[in-house]
């Protein structure tokens, strides 16, 4: 067992690792070169076994993460070809089992009322838990509803922070349950149900297993969403299938539409067979009117028809939801709503020579069903990915979480945090956060970066380093003044990206402080600005202030006076007295009460030139700085 060189001992616990040693394996290993090795040899074996061990907990941890992502890309794609309800709740609650090493998984699902019913059990003793229905807020599924957070307890029944159910109760305690996890499993900008995991004795839920399970849930909700819209289509098709011939030819088009998207194929696709069957030409219009596909080049038959919009169904009257038939300028047509959630998404409209059968709108109708299909699963996929990037946008720019989950988390949601060479803050003040959300979104759209909302901010990550580009590119986006944006440069790393958003965020603050708002820059051209309020120097800018007018400031504060706005006034009025009474809507006597308030409490030099503008600077550096300290639209 003797090796002098040194490279034999530590080689063969290298080749033991490259094996698959397990840990007793190499304590075993440990302990027999103990017992050969001589006095001088023992310090150097417990370092190298030390260092084995250490490896072997390595290899341990990537190979479970490896695991756990391999899961999840197997469960992603098990789930999409999963068309049943049923058949997704049962692979959702196998594999979170699997993935927390629980004993039992349930799945709640809420109805229109926000009622939660306990669809699905697995692992279960018994019968107890299906079909409990919990009021929101009410039970740890009930909490997780409201919130909309995940949550978890060591011990349910004996947790005081949750509101209690006694039937609830009595089958938690039946089904001993004791450690328990909640995830929302959430669908758009709503909470469709709740992912349960759940052990029979009392456990604490790590960061890292509450991410995994929210990581599963978000690929649940969307396959949970699919397979109900799978199912109604179904439904749908096998209550026509029971009428006639026509209607099994409706099933048959159904189908075909539907491979063609499960195979990955996209709205060109769908409409090209659509006006196969119809023998049309189809075009697909969106929300805006706007023709997104048709089944082939520009139709001679739609230039015949001047106002497609006034043919789509569901534009005039956002209620009808009716298949509309019709002719014009020689052209028959018929047209139909494509509605998702109760919103209208767009429309089919069908254009040929021969009127429309009832044949013909069921056969349009289907393919309307199986474009809104598409259209939802790509809405899901983006809300997913949307959310993902949201929520590692606020762990990373909130400075709480940790390098590792922080790269984790950048992974999850497809995002590379190295590449991140700009920030981009828009601050909507007053007006609609949606327009800066929409401004953030193409801004990362076009740039190939990422966005997310942060703290009543859009933030934008970009890979490009050009801020230049990037200013006139938002500038053009941001012409009608909705938003105001700060630009900054960054590194790579969680810290450096940290202090760009703190820059951009500044400097919006600043734009709008300085009455630039509805404009944008890069954080170093707000100039002497950028420096002058920064961190480092707000002591000696509030030292400053103080000295100058501090004591004007308390008097106003102290006695609900204006003197320091009419101060302010006066002086940007070059003291013209008039000027001042008529801009602050007073009487020139009340105005020259005032002054003589103000000459009592800065003293009798406060006109004299070279202090004047000492005081001028001050109030306008004391209004700058309260407008960084509270802005607009912004959460305190």
């Amino acid at each position: 067992m003797a090796d002098p060189g040194g490279d034999g001992r530590y080689r063969s616990w290298l080749e033991m690792l490259i094996d698959g040693a397990s840990l007793a394996e190499l304590e075993s290993h440990r302990a027999l070169r103990l017992s050969s090795a001589g006095s001088g040899q023992t310090a150097e074996i417990e370092a190298e076994a030390r260092r084995a061990i250490h490896l072997h907990a390595l290899l341990a941890e990537r190979k479970r993460h490896a695991a756990e992502l391999t899961v999840l890309n197997d469960l992603a794609r098990q789930l999409t070809a999963l068309r049943h309800p049923n058949e997704v709740l049962d692979e959702v609650a196998a594999q979170t089992r699997r993935l927390l090493g629980v004993d039992v998984a349930f799945i709640m699902l809420a109805d229109d009322q926000g009622l939660l019913r306990i669809e699905l059990v697995s692992g279960s003793l018994g019968s107890a838990l299906r079909g409990i229905e919990l009021l929101p807020g009410v039970g740890l599924g009930g909490r997780v509803l409201y919130d909309g957070q995940p949550y978890w307890s060591e011990d349910y029944v004996a947790d005081p922070e949750l509101r209690h159910d006694p039937d609830t109760d009595a089958a938690a305690g039946k089904e001993r349950i004791g450690g328990i996890l909640g995830v929302p499993l959430r669908m758009g900008t709503g909470t469709i149900g709740v992912l349960v995991a759940a052990d029979r004795r009392p456990r604490k839920f790590s960061e890292h297993e509450v991410a995994l399970l929210v990581s599963l849930a978000a690929h649940a909700a969307v396959a949970i969403h699919n397979a109900e819209l799978f199912d109604q289509c179904h439904r749908a098709a096998e209550k026509l299938q029971r009428s006639n011939e026509s209607v099994r030819r409706t099933v048959g088009l159904h189908e075909r539409l539907t491979n063609i998207v499960l195979v990955g194929g996209g709205l060109t696709e769908v409409v090209d067979a659509i006006g196969e069957v119809l023998s049309a030409d189809v075009l697909f219009l969106d929300a805006d009117a706007t023709v997104i596909s048709t089944n082939g080049p520009t139709s001679a038959l739609a230039g015949n028809v001047r106002d497609l919009r006034a043919l789509a169904s569901g534009f005039s009257d956002p209620g009808d939801r009716r298949t509309h038939t019709g002719q014009a300028a020689g052209t028959c047509w018929a047209s139909t709503p494509i509605v998702i959630a109760e919103d209208l998404a767009g429309c089919l409209i069908a254009l040929r020579g021969q009127p429309f059968d009832d044949d013909g709108t069921r056969f349009l109708e289907a393919g309307a069903t199986v474009v809104g299909l598409a259209l939802a699963s790509d809405r899901a996929v983006a809300e997913a990915e949307r959310r993902a990037q949201g929520e590692f946008v606020t762990a990373l720019l909130g400075g709480h979480t940790d390098d590792t989950t922080l790269r984790r988390r950048a992974t999850a949601a497809g995002m590379n945090l190295g590449k991140v060479r700009c920030v981009v803050v828009l601050d909507p003040g007053h007006g609609d956060a949606a327009a800066a959300t929409a401004t953030a979104v193409r801004l990362a759209h076009d740039a190939g970066g990422w966005s997310a909302n942060y703290n009543g901010h859009a933030v934008a990550l970009l890979p490009s380093a050009a801020l230049g580009d990037v200013r006139d590119r938002l500038r053009s986006l941001t012409a009608d003044g909705a938003v105001t944006g700060g630009i900054a440069s960054t590194g790579g790393t969680a810290d450096e990206v940290r202090e760009a958003y703190r820059k951009a965020s500044d400097c919006t603050a600043l734009l709008t402080a300085l009455g630039r708002a509805g404009t944008c820059a890069v954080a170093d051209e707000v100039g002497v600005y950028q420096s002058l309020f920064a961190r480092s120097g707000r002591e000696e800018l509030k030292r400053f202030i103080d000295t100058t007018i501090g004591a004007l400031l308390s008097y106003d504060c102290a006695h609900q006076t204006e003197l320091t706005r009419t101060l302010e006034a006066y002086l940007s009025r070059a003291s013209r007295h008039t000027a001042t009474a008529q801009a602050l809507h007073i009487h020139a006597n009340t105005l020259y009460q005032r002054l003589a308030k103000i000459g009592e409490i800065l003293g009798g030099t406060w006109k004299d030139p070279d202090f004047a503008i000492e005081v001028q600077f001050a109030l306008r550096l004391h209004r700058l700085s309260t407008a960084l300290d509270h802005p607009p639209g912004r959460p305190s």
